[in-house]
């Protein structure tokens, strides 16, 4: 069988596949395309920059109404009225978004929020096409075709990257400004979402075999009420996820902001190879728990073996050279962000964990309990967050990963009931604890050691991996 029919013949390692290589390649196109911008802003405007991504952020969470996973959980039940669930979910988005604009008004008239009207014409801009984007991923990936996020991505990221590399080189440097990159980020998404629905429509992923279904109002509260515990368990996210970097503005300053999203910037294939795995994972994960309860156990089990063991991994790796890469990529005026860089490194691994016990919930159809852990998470997190960041983008990454550590003793016994059979106790305790001594080794080691030796390292790490590959992989799937 030749690779082309293996991976169709798996649609997991298909969807994966194609999700890797887009979002690496484009990823990592970003990446470039984000020293150009940190550098030429500086620390300063970069900060202000990084600010509206994070209101962007903010409310969108607040447009999404929780509607991600469920609608791409019924398209995979239902692939022959794709269509319809989609149009659902577009009524449903427009009305989140009214909600989100009007609470982006109120909060902003409360906050006394200081802004341009171009940063303010970016944020809501940025809500409503990343809430389409996703409307329209949603049912992609519920059809498990996943090509199109690939091909659009990739050349959406080498469009935005020409278009900065052309202005840095042939622009008057005055007219790289924070107005000038939103602007252009607003005008990338348009394209993004246009050629997104085209592709839909010309390769048949909008099917509607039942055309008597109508979206009427009951229709849409049952889909609201139905959705309800995961977008709680989204707006209770932003409490840990972008909140903090309020927090981090507010008592630390602006240039704390710039220090704390250039590492999580440079962490973008751990948290890539996570979300691509989970993107995938999700629609196979949801069939085979209405299919094969013992199937369900078994696989996410060893997936739960493979996001911790590749996340340590690469973990380790970033651990050995924090001040090397930084300093390479961002230059001396971002030299604070290396320790941030670490801690960061090592909150990623643990919340892969989180991200698997999310993704499982919502496929066994446990909403309730979803929300129930978020609630619990934001509850638990949220003052640690708040008073680490008044000690800067090294404060609130050390409270990160504090928090996480203290969240993992319900969400693992969660993870545990929920899949049972094949996740024991013994194979997830013995995860955490590899977890946690190598966090410790990679945070208070591998920064004392010379660089010819953890060069050395390094090899002996890659070495022993490609040695050992089959013997590990044997075991994950034991």
């Amino acid at each position: 069988m030749s690779l082309r029919q293996k991976l169709e013949s798996r649609p997991f390692l298909r969807n994966f596949s194609l999700l890797t290589v887009g979002n690496f390649g484009s990823r990592l196109i970003s990446m470039v395309t984000n020293i150009i911008v940190a550098r030429v802003l500086a620390p300063e405007h970069y900060g202000e920059y990084s600010l509206v991504l994070t209101y962007i952020s903010i409310f969108y969470f607040v447009a999404s109404l929780g509607l991600n996973q469920l609608v791409t959980r019924s398209v995979a039940r239902d692939q022959d009225n794709s269509e319809y669930y989609f149009r659902l979910s577009l009524i449903l988005r427009l009305f989140g978004f009214l909600v989100a604009a009007l609470a982006f008004g109120v909060y902003g008239y409360i906050a006394k929020v200081d802004l341009t009207v171009v940063a303010v014409f970016s944020i809501l801009g940025g809500v409503f096409l990343e809430s389409l984007w996703d409307g329209q991923q949603n049912v992609a990936f519920g059809m498990q075709r996943m090509e199109w996020n690939t091909i659009i991505g990739l050349a959406s990221a080498l469009l935005n990257l020409l278009i900065y590399v052309f202005m840095y080189s042939c622009l008057p440097r005055a007219w790289f400004t924070v107005e000038s990159v939103l602007l252009i980020y607003i005008g990338v998404y348009v394209l993004k979402n246009i050629a997104y629905y085209i592709c839909m429509r010309r390769y048949s992923l909008l099917r509607l075999e039942d055309c008597s279904r109508k979206i009427t109002a009951p229709v849409c509260r049952s889909f609201l009420i139905e959705s309800l515990p995961f977008y709680v368990m989204f707006l209770l996210a932003l409490f840990t996820g972008q909140f903090p970097i309020l927090f981090l503005e507010n008592n630390a300053g602006i240039e704390e902001v710039a220090y704390f999203n250039t590492a999580n910037k440079l962490l973008l294939p751990i948290t890539l190879f996570m979300t691509t795995a989970f993107s995938a994972f999700f629609p196979n994960q949801s069939i085979l728990f209405a299919k094969d309860k013992e199937a369900f156990s078994r696989q996410t089990r060893n997936v739960l073996g493979i996001v911790c063991g590749t996340g340590v991994f690469l973990a380790l790796c970033i651990s050995l050279f924090k001040g090397e890469i930084v300093w390479l990529l961002y230059g001396d005026a971002y030299r604070n962000t290396a320790d941030v860089l670490s801690y960061q490194t090592w909150y990623t691994v643990m919340y892969g964990i989180f991200c698997l016990n999310g993704n499982t919930l919502g496929a066994a159809d446990a909403q309730k309990k979803l929300a129930a852990c978020s609630i619990i998470y934001a509850v638990v997190s949220t003052p640690i967050l708040y008073y680490s960041s008044k000690y800067g983008a090294d404060g609130l990454a050390i409270g990160f990963v504090v928090a996480s550590i203290i969240n993992l003793t319900y969400i693992m016994p969660v993870l545990k009931h929920t899949v049972g059979g094949s996740l024991t106790w013994g194979f997830s305790l013995g995860l955490l604890a590899f977890v946690f001594a190598s966090a410790a080794v990679g945070i208070f080691v591998f920064g004392r050691i010379p660089l010819a030796w953890r060069i050395v390292l390094l090899v002996i790490m890659c070495a022993s991996v490609f040695v050992e590959r089959k013997r590990i992989w044997k075991e994950l799937r034991s």
